[in-house]
């Protein structure tokens, strides 16, 4: 049971950080997976635009939260 409080945290900051990854590289995709069939058209280019820098901020803290116990650990301060 130990185990699943350790690797499941990791598990879903891994899938937040591919999910802001396939926003950032192409916003478009993702739409047309998850959310095209609620749509009667396609959005404008401001609102992929807005996936797109949503994506990177996603990557960069789940980055982070990951990365957080190796410098913790070498002893930087934040």
């Amino acid at each position: 049971m130990h185990k699943f409080f350790t690797v499941f945290p990791t598990v879903i900051v891994g899938l937040i950080f591919i999910s802001g990854l396939l926003n950032a590289i192409n916003p478009h995709i993702t739409w047309r997976l998850f959310e095209s069939w609620k749509a009667t058209k396609e959005p404008s280019k401001a609102f992929f635009l807005t996936r797109r820098i949503a994506g990177i901020f996603a990557m960069i803290v789940s980055l982070s939260i990951m990365l957080f116990p190796y410098f913790a650990s070498r002893g930087f301060h934040f």
